[in-house]
């Protein structure tokens, strides 16, 4: 029993020493293990419960609540409370050294939900404890004849533990778990690393027919790896016309920026709230995010360590995406593929809540966790008969944007008014071009629309999500798409070789010229 209150005891000045003697006092025997795990459980717990009700207490005194920083950003303390951040918090800090003590002292500051706040504490700690005890010597002979089955076992484990812990705790978030299996059913959802395993073959195939591996590389020659991979939207943004109507007020920064630092930048570029930020180098819609104030910002700010962009928003409520494609070897392109986005919503009746609203909806229920998150605030709220309630305003897919073909919406002025475009971007012969527009006959005459942003040789004609377009034709337009790709790199390729020819003839022409006028004037003198 002196082992146990010793454990117990040591837990309360420093956990992982506590952990290491219970390691080897089970590998002497002097302890069992159901001894130690408990030991280690109800100390470790205690010890986090106490400092929960140590920051509760400090946010009882007036003489805390007035401490110049606190009080500053008092307002956004709270918000904190609300969103997910203090949640994902609590549960990586476990794992994360340093970080346990302020994150579960602003738990109690901030009067975080007491029941969540002793789930998560009791089931990480449980995790904590077990494994760690479980990785000591009992399992030495184990780890080290099977260390790497060990380490992706672990790795597996703690992924699951971040990512259902969290969602089964809420109560939305466990509804939308359980409702968004249905979603596999249908290919537009499947996970990205699966739906392409097909191209890797059709691509290798290319490779060989045109004799080069990094062929499509080269289809957007004045773009980093020529907009197939980490290409930076800013490099075809920073080409359009401010005067053109076409164009919406952008300015990129650098990560790391100071807040005061961007707020000026901001004013200096005539930009207001709600405006749009996203990843300068960004995919499939990650991290666009609209931003309404100041406490919008500085959180978007904080999570993120990449350069960023801030962009108008644009005051047309309809979006569409425009594939344009050119030959190098022609003056004039064309529009590959037009998708035509739909935000989806939900209508009120008066009686039930918005969270029960989506989940009946068929297709919102399968990407539910997706509209969760965005609506977390309100979900409990119902929403009045009648009343219309936006799931999404980004026309990302991945966000929740409904995706349908739009070649309804072509006409011979829309090509020539893409064609003019994309002739402003230097060596721009492949990408897609994302917009907003006010209606279709606008579109049509090419008129009213602004651009949001621009993709090249990564991006795809994304009218392939529409729901009624089969998977078979879903894969010919991909095989089309990089077929054309990769013969716009050869003619790229074959461009460059035949410039470089011209140059390297005229080089040694003039390097001729030279040599014959210092002979003559050899010979004279």
């Amino acid at each position: 029993m002196g082992y146990f209150i010793s454990i117990f005891l040591s837990t309360f000045i420093l956990e992982d020493v506590a952990l290491a003697t219970s390691i080897g006092l089970i590998s002497t025997g002097a302890i069992s293990f159901r001894l130690a795990f408990i030991a280690c459980f109800l100390g470790i717990s205690l010890g986090d419960l106490v400092l929960y009700f140590l920051g509760k207490l400090a946010s009882q005194f007036e003489s805390i609540q007035n401490i110049s920083f606190i009080k500053k950003h008092k307002s956004t303390l709270l918000k904190i409370r609300k969103s997910g951040v203090l949640t994902y918090s609590i549960v990586i800090s476990r794992i994360v050294p340093g970080t346990r003590l302020p994150t579960y002292l602003a738990a109690g500051f901030l009067r975080y939900s007491f029941t969540r706040y002793l789930f998560l504490t009791l089931t990480s700690v449980f995790m904590w404890v077990m494994v760690a005890l479980l990785a000591g010597r009992s399992l030495q002979s184990i780890f080290m004849d099977h260390w790497i089955y060990t380490i992706i076992v672990f790795i597996f484990g703690i992924q699951i533990f971040k990512t259902f812990i969290p969602q089964l705790i809420n109560h939305w978030d466990r509804k939308a778990l359980f409702q968004s299996w249905r979603k596999y059913a249908y290919f537009e959802f499947w996970p990205a690393w699966f739906f392409y395993l097909p191209i890797i073959p059709f691509y290798f195939y290319k490779s060989l027919k045109h004799k080069s591996f990094l062929m499509p590389f080269y289809a957007s020659p004045e773009i980093t790896h020529g907009g197939l991979i980490g290409e930076s939207k800013w490099d075809f943004l920073k080409h359009f016309k401010p005067t053109d109507s076409s164009t919406l007020n952008a300015i990129k920064f650098k990560r790391g920026i100071d807040f005061m630092e961007l707020r000026k930048l901001i004013d200096q570029a005539n930009l207001s709230y709600p405006f749009i930020i996203k990843p300068d180098v960004g995919q499939r819609g990650f991290g666009v995010r609209i931003i309404r104030d100041d406490f919008d910002l500085t959180e978007y700010l904080l999570l993120s360590d990449f350069d960023l962009i801030i962009q108008k928003l644009s005051s047309y409520q309809m979006e569409a995406g425009i594939f344009y494609v050119r030959l190098p070897s022609e003056s004039e392109g064309y529009l590959f593929s037009i998708t035509n986005k739909k935000f989806p919503f939900v209508i009120g009746d008066g009686s039930t809540r918005l969270g029960d609203l989506i989940l009946r909806d068929r297709r919102a229920r399968m990407i539910a966790p997706v509209y969760f998150t965005r609506l977390k605030e309100v979900l409990d709220q119902v929403p009045r008969l009648g009343e219309k309630v936006q799931l999404a305003e980004c026309g990302n897919h991945c966000q929740g944007t409904i995706f349908l073909n739009g070649k309804e919406l072509y006409s011979e002025k829309l090509r020539v008014r893409f064609d003019q475009i994309s002739k402003t971007i230097p060596n721009f012969y492949f990408g897609r071009f994302d917009i907003r527009y006010s209606d279709a006959d606008s579109l049509r005459d090419g008129e009213n629309f602004e651009i949001v942003e621009v993709n090249g040789s990564g991006a795809e004609a994304t009218h392939i999500w529409d729901a009624r377009t089969g998977i078979i034709e879903a894969y010919q337009i991909l095989f089309q798409q990089w077929a054309l790709l990769f013969e716009i790199g050869t003619q790229v390729q074959e461009k460059a070789n035949h410039k470089n020819k011209v140059k390297l003839f005229s080089f040694l022409k003039e390097c001729l010229k030279v040599f014959f006028r210092k002979s003559n004037l050899s010979v004279s003198s």
